[in-house]
């Protein structure tokens, strides 16, 4: 009566009547409901079809073998797992080869089963083939690399895993077989519908440096992922195709910073005098990376036309801002400040030495000061060897050495002198002059520093008080403690 209930319930159109049925033939743990468990195998419901599959297992018989291995079919991921599950359960040898085949599955769960399943079994492989297949299943893929070209074509086939994180894993990895097989895949991965993905895309690209991805990096600039805009930007640098300018250009203007950024890292790679003005527009960027980065590309370009922004960037609020341009136009002309771009600049330097900012104006003041005093004919270059050189080096360690004078007018004159000097070499020496027995060495000592652009961050409020100085703006600081 009972067995011919549960034949009935089987046939029942609610699938939690038949999930029953099928979990009390199950418990009986009998044989001969093997042709039974068989067909419910197939039932409609993908829980009653795992149902009848566990069951299956259970019953250790190997007539269940075969409709089992019809399971690892399924369209359903859960289904096939517990298909393997339910064959590592019973243990017949004619699994193995059908459990071999899963660990290509298209479900990383179900590889990963498989490969436990065969573990248990006892199997080996017996090639390089199915020595990457058991890798990737285990999640092993830097193993799976390491076998070399076998690996590439399984790496490619898992990149149509449904889980973005390990096609992302998939993408990082097959950059590092060099192999011409990736290129065409790794370009389609530029689409793929997680951004996640595209980024690791284009990182890769980057690393190959192949110039069939430009055109379809330069499409990615226009990516609705910011990150993904970026990542193409750096990549199309990397591989320094002049084909890319226009394209890199326009992405300037991106709304994002991290955008502009690395575009114009790009483009100060590539090498194109074309890239000048675009760039120069972007030492005016709200974004002080952008416009350190900005000054850092015309300076690789070295082109003599961006002289003149740059001498102005030399005023700009951010002190790296300020040290990357002095660094650029070194890299230009040595002598930029007896330059037509320098005196072009003396307006917009003006202008700057009136802004409310104090290191603005004092960074445009002493620019100013020094193309000023510049002669308006360049001198014959003096080598390190000469005569001059040492006595101009012999001055700074004198006004060192005068800082520790017993007369507190030398003292005054030489912290007073250093300040204007304006190298940073003499900013240790100052700080110990901070505790002179005299207030005005140290209030002497305090300006120079402060032109010199320190002040200790450890100490809020006036870093100074025995010499009633204001502080700088203590807002943001870099590691000299200058206002950023």
């Amino acid at each position: 009566m009972s067995h011919w209930w549960t034949q009935q319930q089987l046939k029942s159109k609610r699938p939690e009547t038949r999930l029953l049925a099928v979990e009390r033939l199950g418990a009986e743990n009998n044989a001969q409901a093997v042709p039974t468990l068989t067909e419910v195998a197939t039932d409609l419901n993908r829980d009653v079809r795992v149902a009848a599959i566990k069951a299956l297992g259970e019953t250790g018989n190997e007539e269940a073998v075969t409709p089992l291995v019809l399971a690892l079919n399924d369209l359903d991921p859960e289904v096939r797992e517990a298909a393997v599950l339910a064959l590592q359960r019973i243990g017949d040898p004619q699994a193995l080869e059908p459990l071999i085949s899963t660990l290509q599955d298209t479900h990383e769960a179900v590889r990963w089963r498989a490969a436990k399943a065969l573990e248990v079994l006892g199997w080996q492989p017996t090639g390089d083939a199915e020595r990457v297949w058991r890798a990737l299943a285990l999640r092993d893929l830097c193993g799976a690399v390491k076998l070399g070209a076998a690996a590439v074509e399984p790496l490619l086939h898992l990149l149509q895993d449904r889980n973005f994180a390990h096609r992302r894993a998939v993408v990082e990895v097959l950059v590092q077989t060099d192999d011409a097989r990736i290129v065409e895949p790794l370009i389609l991965s530029l689409k793929d519908s997680d951004p996640h993905v595209r980024v690791a895309a284009a990182d890769a690209l980057n690393h190959l440096r192949e110039p069939r991805a430009v055109q379809p990096l330069a499409l990615c600039l226009r990516d609705k992922d910011h990150l993904v805009r970026a990542a193409a930007a750096t990549a199309l640098g990397k591989i320094g195709d002049a084909g890319a300018l226009g394209a890199l250009t326009r992405a300037l203007e991106d709304r994002n910073w991290s955008v502009r950024k690395a575009t114009v890292e790009a483009l100060g790679k590539l090498g194109d005098s074309r890239a000048v003005e675009p760039l120069v527009a972007l030492l005016t960027d709200a974004d002080h990376d952008v416009r350190e980065a900005a000054v850092s590309a015309l300076g690789q370009l070295g082109d003599a036309q961006s002289l003149e922004w740059l001498v102005v960037s030399l005023a700009d609020p951010q002190t790296n801002v300020r040290k990357a341009a002095a660094a650029a136009l070194q890299k230009i002309d040595e002598q930029w400040e007896r330059s037509e771009g320098a005196q072009r600049a003396i307006p917009a330097l003006e202008s700057a030495a009136q802004q409310k900012d104090y290191w603005v104006r004092h960074a445009a003041g002493y620019v100013l000061e020094t193309i000023r005093n510049a002669p308006l004919s360049a001198p014959p270059r003096v080598s390190s060897s000469d005569t001059a050189h040492y006595k101009r080096l012999g001055a700074f360690d004198a006004l060192l050495e005068a800082l520790q004078d017993y007369d507190r007018d030398f003292r005054h004159a030489a912290a007073e002198a250093l300040g204007r000097i304006g190298d940073l070499r003499s900013v240790d020496p100052l700080v110990a002059v901070l505790s002179d027995e005299d207030i005005w060495v140290r209030q002497s000592a305090a300006e120079a520093l402060a032109a010199l652009g320190w002040q200790p961050v450890s100490s809020p409020g006036n870093p100074f008080p025995d010499v009633g100085l204001e502080p700088a703006s203590t807002s943001k600081m870099d590691s000299w403690g200058k206002a950023s």
